[in-house]
Protein backbone atom coordinates (compact mmCIF):
# COMPACT_ATOMS: atom_id res chain seq x y z
CA UNK A 1 0.00 0.00 0.00
CA UNK A 2 3.03 2.40 0.85
CA UNK A 3 4.11 2.21 -3.17
CA UNK A 4 0.56 3.55 -4.43
CA UNK A 5 0.88 6.41 -1.89
CA UNK A 6 4.69 6.94 -3.07
CA UNK A 7 3.16 7.34 -6.61
CA UNK A 8 0.64 9.85 -5.38
CA UNK A 9 3.34 11.62 -3.90
CA UNK A 10 5.14 11.74 -6.93
CA UNK A 11 2.21 12.84 -8.80
CA UNK A 12 1.66 15.81 -6.45
CA UNK A 13 5.43 16.70 -6.23
CA UNK A 14 4.95 16.99 -10.10
CA UNK A 15 2.04 19.12 -10.33
CA UNK A 16 3.74 21.12 -7.39
CA UNK A 17 6.97 21.30 -9.70
CA UNK A 18 4.91 22.54 -12.79
CA UNK A 19 2.67 25.12 -11.06
CA UNK A 20 5.84 26.77 -8.71
CA UNK A 21 7.49 27.00 -11.80
CA UNK A 22 4.92 28.76 -14.23
CA UNK A 23 2.90 30.52 -11.75
CA UNK A 24 5.64 31.08 -8.69
CA UNK A 25 3.56 29.92 -5.92
CA UNK A 26 2.06 26.71 -4.68
CA UNK A 27 -1.55 26.39 -3.99
CA UNK A 28 -2.92 25.92 -0.24
CA UNK A 29 -5.25 22.86 -1.30
CA UNK A 30 -1.67 21.20 -3.12
CA UNK A 31 0.02 21.15 -0.25
CA UNK A 32 -2.79 19.74 2.05
CA UNK A 33 -3.11 16.71 -0.20
CA UNK A 34 0.42 16.21 -0.11
CA UNK A 35 0.80 16.60 3.52
CA UNK A 36 -2.14 13.62 3.34
CA UNK A 37 -0.35 11.43 0.69
CA UNK A 38 2.63 11.53 3.38
CA UNK A 39 0.36 10.95 6.18
CA UNK A 40 -0.90 8.08 4.12
CA UNK A 41 2.05 7.06 2.83
CA UNK A 42 3.96 6.64 6.61
CA UNK A 43 1.36 4.71 7.87
CA UNK A 44 -0.86 4.87 10.96
CA UNK A 45 1.79 2.89 13.85
CA UNK A 46 1.92 5.60 16.79
CA UNK A 47 5.71 5.76 16.24
CA UNK A 48 5.56 6.85 12.94
CA UNK A 49 3.05 9.36 13.69
CA UNK A 50 4.94 10.80 16.41
CA UNK A 51 8.10 10.54 14.29
CA UNK A 52 6.76 12.07 11.39
CA UNK A 53 5.84 15.28 13.36
CA UNK A 54 8.76 15.40 15.05
CA UNK A 55 10.15 15.09 11.49
CA UNK A 56 7.49 18.42 9.78
CA UNK A 57 8.54 20.68 12.42
CA UNK A 58 12.70 19.64 12.37
CA UNK A 59 13.08 19.56 8.50
CA UNK A 60 10.50 23.07 8.66
CA UNK A 61 12.33 25.05 11.43
CA UNK A 62 15.27 26.37 9.09
CA UNK A 63 13.53 27.52 6.78
CA UNK A 64 11.16 29.07 9.10
CA UNK A 65 14.25 30.77 9.79
CA UNK A 66 15.56 31.35 6.53
CA UNK A 67 12.37 33.22 5.61
CA UNK A 68 11.73 35.45 8.77
CA UNK A 69 15.45 36.73 9.48
CA UNK A 70 16.33 36.44 5.55
CA UNK A 71 13.09 38.83 5.00
CA UNK A 72 14.12 41.52 7.56
CA UNK A 73 18.03 41.51 6.08
CA UNK A 74 16.49 41.89 2.43
CA UNK A 75 14.08 44.13 3.24
CA UNK A 76 11.74 42.09 1.04
CA UNK A 77 10.37 38.55 0.72
CA UNK A 78 12.52 36.24 -0.28
CA UNK A 79 10.95 32.59 -0.61
CA UNK A 80 6.72 32.18 -0.43
CA UNK A 81 5.45 30.45 2.40
CA UNK A 82 3.76 27.59 0.03
CA UNK A 83 7.69 26.31 0.14
CA UNK A 84 7.55 26.16 3.95
CA UNK A 85 4.05 24.62 4.03
CA UNK A 86 5.79 22.20 1.40
CA UNK A 87 8.17 21.15 3.71
CA UNK A 88 6.02 19.88 6.34
CA UNK A 89 5.11 17.26 4.20
CA UNK A 90 8.37 16.52 2.82
CA UNK A 91 9.47 16.72 6.88
CA UNK A 92 6.79 14.24 7.03
CA UNK A 93 7.44 11.44 5.61
CA UNK A 94 11.63 11.30 5.80
CA UNK A 95 10.22 11.44 9.28
CA UNK A 96 13.32 12.87 12.26
CA UNK A 97 16.37 10.34 12.24
CA UNK A 98 19.38 12.72 13.05
CA UNK A 99 20.87 15.77 12.87
CA UNK A 100 23.51 14.74 9.53
CA UNK A 101 20.56 13.66 7.37
CA UNK A 102 18.62 17.14 7.76
CA UNK A 103 22.04 19.17 7.11
CA UNK A 104 22.81 16.69 4.00
CA UNK A 105 18.77 17.61 3.01
CA UNK A 106 19.57 21.33 3.26
CA UNK A 107 23.27 21.30 1.59
CA UNK A 108 22.02 19.77 -0.97
CA UNK A 109 18.90 21.39 -1.96
CA UNK A 110 20.81 25.16 -1.64
CA UNK A 111 23.92 23.69 -3.35
CA UNK A 112 21.53 22.64 -6.28
CA UNK A 113 19.62 26.07 -6.08
CA UNK A 114 23.11 27.86 -6.10
CA UNK A 115 24.05 25.67 -9.70
CA UNK A 116 21.33 26.88 -10.73
CA UNK A 117 20.86 29.92 -10.32
CA UNK A 118 24.92 30.23 -11.66
CA UNK A 119 24.02 28.80 -15.11
CA UNK A 120 20.51 30.21 -15.32
CA UNK A 121 22.39 33.73 -14.38
CA UNK A 122 25.43 33.05 -17.41
CA UNK A 123 23.11 31.69 -19.91
CA UNK A 124 20.25 34.47 -19.48
CA UNK A 125 23.01 37.22 -18.58
CA UNK A 126 20.10 38.78 -16.85
CA UNK A 127 18.54 37.91 -13.55
CA UNK A 128 14.94 37.86 -13.33
CA UNK A 129 13.74 38.80 -9.65
CA UNK A 130 12.51 35.41 -8.61
CA UNK A 131 12.91 31.67 -9.20
CA UNK A 132 10.81 28.74 -7.52
CA UNK A 133 12.41 27.08 -5.13
CA UNK A 134 10.35 24.30 -4.88
CA UNK A 135 11.42 22.27 -7.57
CA UNK A 136 14.97 22.16 -5.70
CA UNK A 137 13.00 20.86 -2.29
CA UNK A 138 11.46 18.07 -3.88
CA UNK A 139 15.01 17.12 -5.73
CA UNK A 140 16.66 16.56 -2.72
CA UNK A 141 13.89 15.04 -1.24
CA UNK A 142 13.26 12.15 -3.24
CA UNK A 143 17.33 12.03 -3.27
CA UNK A 144 17.51 11.33 0.20
CA UNK A 145 14.16 8.98 0.63
CA UNK A 146 15.69 6.75 -2.63
CA UNK A 147 18.91 6.84 -0.56
CA UNK A 148 17.26 5.58 2.59
CA UNK A 149 14.08 3.89 2.05
CA UNK A 150 14.67 1.92 -1.60
CA UNK A 151 18.45 1.27 -1.41
CA UNK A 152 18.84 1.35 2.75
CA UNK A 153 21.36 3.58 2.44
CA UNK A 154 21.83 5.23 5.70
CA UNK A 155 23.61 8.48 5.53
CA UNK A 156 26.64 7.97 6.98
CA UNK A 157 29.31 11.56 8.45
CA UNK A 158 32.32 10.74 6.71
Amino acid sequence: MGNLFLVFLLIVSFIIFVIDIKKLYIPNTINIIFLVMAVCYRGFDLYKIENGILGAGVYTLPLLFFYGYGSDLAQKEIMGFGDIKLMIGIGYVLGYSDFYTIYIYYLGTFVIAALFGIVYIVKKKTVRGEIAFSPFLLFSFYCILFMERVWKIKLFLL
